[in-house]
């Protein structure tokens, strides 16, 4: 996306000074990652100063941003580590909570800059993003102010890993560890559903930290129709479109079934449609498939996924695996645009079939779906319509600063 400005700001329950740890840049906005951090640094803005530390190859942070923080960068592909810490990485196996990713994002020249930076920076609360920054736990204590665990999916849940993410029983015992640990140092773990926390609740039923749920979302008004946003594809096609970042494995499954399965049927009995499959880390079949047909156009990594969200009939969600909310279906609801799905890709959602959108679990089915409301086009327009309305009422920034607003005022009283 090109801008996102605050949100309407809320009454303020009180003042803090909030310190996110984050290893995804928040901005520019790059994928459902960003776009959730990017939203709770906006949303915690509006209850005093925020800071910034992240952690991540590349440079440093954009120079212009829409809201006013502090924000510092840690560029972990700038430094030479230490001899001794490169061991270190290399015998992660050997720890009980050693993990690649947790010990990739650690380094002792990053752990002093961070301990810099709360030192001066004297933050009241510090939030970090998800379990994989766990070794910087013991910099974060020393703060002595409340920890929250934004913990975006539950890394425990081995429903989560399948296919080519499947994991060991050893390596899952690991992050469980790893997992548990964390959420039993911090005082608040955030999650995306009430199908999150149950899961996180069911894996690890003794801890006392509080889990709440604060959900994924988008701003609305980032999402209204403009006249300059235009995607470079045909504007007379029935236009199907899927967003993700397809190094993940769930989001390139889908997109092969897109490919090999749904698009076909619908070229066969229709015609007069092309598919948009925009996102990171496209795989080698969707470049191939690109390559054959000009009517399947992948994208690679966009600046700004509107244009190609306005362009866009409907969009269409066959995933099979994954967990967690899916901000594609919430930009979808916010732009307007009918949204087709499995019942995993509606995972966590307070959505119901026939009125928000259209549940379909097979490829078939989701063709018949898909060429049922290209025929009957009111009916698309009222789903998308009253998705809009739910999505205002549960998904919008202001419905979700209520959210965070309340599990801010119980940690205070703890």
């Amino acid at each position: 996306m090109s801008s996102m400005r605050q949100a309407d700001a809320l009454p303020l329950t009180s003042e803090h000074r909030t310190l996110f740890l984050v290893q995804v840049k928040p901005y520019p906005l790059s994928g459902g990652v960003s776009l959730r951090n990017w939203q709770n640094i906006n949303l915690l803005a509006q209850h005093g100063a925020v800071a910034i530390f992240s952690m991540a190859k590349g440079d440093s942070q954009p120079t212009s941003l829409p809201l006013k923080v502090d924000w510092q960068h840690f560029d972990l592909s700038a430094p030479s580590r230490p001899l001794w810490e490169k061991v270190q990485r290399r015998l992660w196996r050997l720890r009980s909570t050693g993990h690649a990713r947790a010990d990739w994002l650690y380094t002792q020249a990053a752990a002093e800059q961070l301990r810099r930076k709360i030192a001066t920076y004297k933050p009241t609360l510090i939030i970090v993003e998800e379990i994989w920054l766990y070794r910087y736990l013991p910099i974060l204590q020393q703060a002595g102010c409340p920890l929250i665990l934004d913990n975006h999916n539950v890394e425990g849940d081995e429903s989560r890993y399948q296919g080519v993410d499947a994991m060991t029983p050893q390596m899952l015992a690991k992050v469980r560890r790893i997992e548990e640990n964390l959420i039993r140092a911090v005082d608040q773990v955030w999650l995306c559903s009430q199908t999150d926390v149950d899961c996180l609740q069911t894996l690890y039923p003794t801890g006392k930290t509080a889990a709440y749920v604060v959900p994924n979302g988008v701003n609305p008004d980032d999402y209204t129709p403009r006249d300059c946003l235009h995607a470079p594809v045909a504007e007379d096609l029935n236009t199907l479109i899927y967003l993700g970042r397809f190094s993940y494995y769930p989001n390139a499954e889908a997109a092969s079934i897109l490919i090999n399965h749904i698009y076909p049927a619908l070229q066969k009995n229709v015609g007069n449609c092309q598919l948009l499959l925009v996102g990171c880390d496209p795989t080698e079949e969707m470049l191939a498939a690109a390559q054959i047909d000009p009517h399947i156009i992948v994208t690679g990594a966009v600046e700004d996924v509107r244009p190609y969200l306005a362009q866009a009939t409907m969009m269409v969600v066959p995933l099979q695996k994954g967990s967690g909310t899916r901000l594609k279906l919430l930009e979808a609801f916010a732009a307007k645009c009918p949204v087709i799905s499995t019942g995993k890709g509606a995972e966590g959602l307070a959505v119901e079939d026939g009125k928000h959108l259209l549940l379909r679990d097979s490829s078939a089915a989701m063709v018949e779906a898909i060429q049922q409301l290209w025929q009957q086009p009111q009916i698309a327009q009222t789903l998308s319509e009253q998705a809009y309305e739910r999505f205002l009422e549960y998904y919008s920034w202001s419905a979700i600063g209520q959210q965070i607003r309340h599990s801010l005022a119980q940690l205070s009283r703890s």
